[in-house]
């Protein structure tokens, strides 16, 4: 009964080696050559990208198999296959096997990119190219990045921005489904997908006051309606004629920014100071009328000395500490 008892216990590890076993790889990097036409209002950019693949086999074609998943344009998806060579493994990557299987490729594509312009004009994104096999799960097949390869070119020209950084990672997505396979009774598990993420930062922010500097002047105007006397009453009184042209300019101000950075859910930088801008301009009219009621009730002076003394510098100053603080908080948060 011992003999027979280690017997067994001799078969267990040779049984779980058979029943368990570990999925394909490859390995498999990424060079970044171009990056350009980043849309904020659109949300997607352009790239160019070498792609290749060592595999231990001839029958592993990860590069065929593969598919890039955030492709927004496909009229403008283009790609060039390389056969395959077989190379001696150096680097020792499969070791003891000698031989391996290079494969590589270029691909140019218009992607998209979910983008948060909240901070605009000191935004810093993250865009990301995700590539996935198609054809196994991640029980049968598993990307292995190249980190050591895998880059950009360091002269890029991204007009406007910087790559501040470039990383490369394998995940396993899972799917709840069988994709209507009738071999299948539950679903498939989970894919390799290698993602790659790089993070830019802009480092030019003159767009930010070609944006703002229409409603900034409109501020200002509006605040010379504090040095108009307020007892005309008519409706084309110069004072009026001032706060509301104002409020017009920032308004229209605003439709521009729109289509600049895309209509977002989120509120913006450049939103926030367009909304303090319309509020205060509409302030200036309630003050208007409140003034043009002490004017009529004997008091001019009084009114001509809080307007130009207190409210003139109220509203000045708030809206300068308002943008300050705003504008610093959009450079810290990014």
């Amino acid at each position: 009964m011992l003999i027979v008892a280690v017997c067994l216990v001799a078969k267990v590890p040779n049984a779980l080696a058979e029943t368990v076993s570990s999925p394909q790889t490859c390995r498999v990097g990424m060079y970044l050559s171009s990056l350009r036409d980043l849309d904020l209002a659109e949300k997607r950019f352009s790239s160019d990208f070498y792609l290749w693949s060592v595999c231990p086999s001839k029958e592993l074609q990860p590069l065929k198999s593969m598919k890039v998943l955030n492709i927004q344009d496909f009229r403008h998806f283009k790609a060039a296959y390389d056969s395959t060579l077989e190379r001696k493994d150096l680097p020792k990557w499969f070791y003891p096997q000698q031989k391996v299987y290079w494969s590589g490729r270029k691909i140019r594509a218009t992607l998209y990119q979910s983008l948060n312009v909240s901070n605009f004009p000191f935004d810093r994104h993250t865009l990301t190219i995700s590539l996935e096999d198609t054809t196994k799960n991640s029980t049968q097949f598993v990307y292995t990045p190249d980190f050591e390869n895998s880059g950009y070119q360091s002269n890029l020209d991204l007009d406007g921005w910087k790559i501040t950084s470039f990383k490369i990672a394998e995940q396993k997505i899972p799917y709840t489904t069988t994709f209507g396979n009738p071999d299948l009774v539950s679903p498939q598990g989970s894919n390799s997908r290698l993602v790659v993420s790089i993070e830019i930062a802009r480092i030019k922010i003159f767009s930010f006051f070609k944006l703002t500097i229409g409603v900034y002047i409109a501020f200002a105007v509006a605040m010379l309606s504090f040095f108009y006397d307020s007892d005309n009453t008519s409706l084309a009184s110069p004072r009026r004629a001032i706060y509301m042209g104002a409020l017009f300019a920032t308004l229209l101000n605003m439709r521009v920014q729109e289509s600049v950075l895309g209509r977002t859910e989120d509120l913006t930088l450049v939103d926030q100071i367009h909304i303090a801008t319309i509020l205060y301009v509409f302030g200036t009219g309630i003050v208007s009328v409140y003034s043009r009621l002490t004017a009529e009730s004997g008091k001019k002076k009084q009114a001509m000395w809080l307007d130009r003394r207190v409210f003139f510098r109220l509203f000045t100053f708030s809206f300068i500490m308002f943008n300050v603080i705003a504008i610093a908080y959009a450079i810290i948060v990014g």
